[in-house]
């Protein structure tokens, strides 16, 4: 009994006991940002990924994507206009959400529209663009804009709220970092299978497929020995980050070393916005405190409004 006690108080204090919210309201900033950077990606081909005439037409999308699923794009007359307005709108809302105004709405508009364009075409998705919906979803339940937010400015001006931001229940964040973590440690589990990434020869094969290319991989790369150090230290990050994440004292050292692996990522391969999308994710794990001294800073130098934070 004393046991399952510890368990359930553990449990409560893990999910539910009050914090800060300025992480998951960073988060929020550099997450909407991220967002309006993959549709201005995506601005110039909207309608051949998407459109009635596009790569893939609309009877075969929804084949590939089993048919099931929350999709405007199946609500909606079969236009081209219908793909505009699902799209404008999945902008408007990752703005809006980006700046905090109506934040939950915003984050349910966006994962609404995100999903359904992703619905419409699946074969240009890739792991971040699954993550910028869970991101989306979390951040519908979150207290994301009870700081740095339009929201949380509009309640000071009307003298609902005075003070700091109250601290809240964490829970919609922590599943949030949860799922990072799972990500991590399930891409460990995938490649810790084969025998290519246990011998080190794994980054070999990646680091020379052409058509990922973006800069060249320096020639320190081309030894055996610096080929086989990057692959298992791509596999030890990875593993702890679904691990080791979770321990304060190793914390930061994790983050810092994922977030290098992924510039790494972001300089030899094109794989746009991936690296961009799960380090901002790494801001949820940032204490509040070290937040708040970057607030403190921002703000003796009038950089942003006290009534934000």
């Amino acid at each position: 009994m004393i046991q399952l006690a510890a368990i359930k108080a553990g449990w409560n204090r893990f999910f539910f006991e009050p914090e800060s919210p300025l992480p998951v309201a960073v988060y929020r900033l550099v997450f909407g940002f991220v967002v309006r950077m993959n549709q201005a990606l995506l601005l110039p081909d909207v309608l051949a990924w998407f459109g009635q005439r596009g790569v893939v037409t609309p009877e075969t999308a929804w084949r590939l994507s089993g048919g099931a699923g929350v999709n405007l794009l199946r609500i909606l007359p079969q236009t081209d206009a219908s793909v505009w307005f699902v799209f404008a709108l999945s902008c408007a809302a990752a703005f809006t959400l980006m700046i905090g105004f109506f934040t939950r709405s915003s984050a349910a508009i966006l994962f609404l529209t995100l999903i359904s364009l992703h619905h419409r075409n699946v074969l240009i998705l890739m792991s971040g663009d699954s993550f910028l919906r869970v991101g989306a979803f979390y951040l519908m339940f979150s207290q994301a804009g009870t700081a740095l937010s339009v929201d949380r400015w509009q309640r000071v001006r009307r003298r609902i709220e005075t003070g700091p931001p109250k601290p809240s229940a964490p829970w919609a964040m922590r599943l949030l970092q949860l799922q990072l973590s799972f990500l991590y440690f399930y891409a460990f589990l995938w490649k810790v299978r084969g025998t290519m990434w246990l011998d080190g020869t794994a980054l070999y094969y990646t680091a020379r497929l052409q058509e990922f290319w973006r800069f060249p991989v320096p020639y320190a790369m081309e030894h055996m020995w610096t080929i086989q150090l990057s692959t298992w230290a791509t596999l030890l990050v990875e593993f702890s980050m679904g691990t080791l994440v979770w321990v304060q004292g190793f914390r930061y050292p994790v983050l810092i070393a994922a977030a290098l692996l992924h510039a790494g990522i972001e300089y030899s391969m094109n794989i746009p916005l991936f690296g961009f999308v799960m380090v901002s994710t790494y801001i949820t794990f940032v204490e509040p405190k070290y937040l708040e001294r970057l607030l403190d800073w921002l703000k003796a130098r009038k950089i942003i409004a006290p009534s934000l934070s």
